[in-house]
């Protein structure tokens, strides 16, 4: 399943950012971003999850993922 980033900025400056994974999340982001995008100096850059780092650990019972953080790219 993809995920997906919309970054929000106003005059330079970083209002945040709206993260989603469900199913359809690019049409979900895109509508998002066409609801926004009429803001005045509104900003925005939508980014896609390319891979992701993840923390393990390791004990008698074997190797878990205890954590992950998706690494995204800014699409064009």
């Amino acid at each position: 399943m993809s995920m997906y980033r919309l970054v929000v900025r106003r005059h330079g400056r970083l209002l945040g950012h709206f993260d989603t994974d469900v199913p359809g999340a690019l049409a979900v982001v895109q509508e998002i971003a066409e609801l926004l995008a009429g803001g005045e100096s509104i900003e925005l850059s939508l980014q896609a999850a390319e891979d992701e780092r993840r923390w393990l650990e390791t004990g008698p019972d074997g190797m878990r993922v205890i954590g992950r953080e998706p690494i995204f790219r800014t699409l064009s």
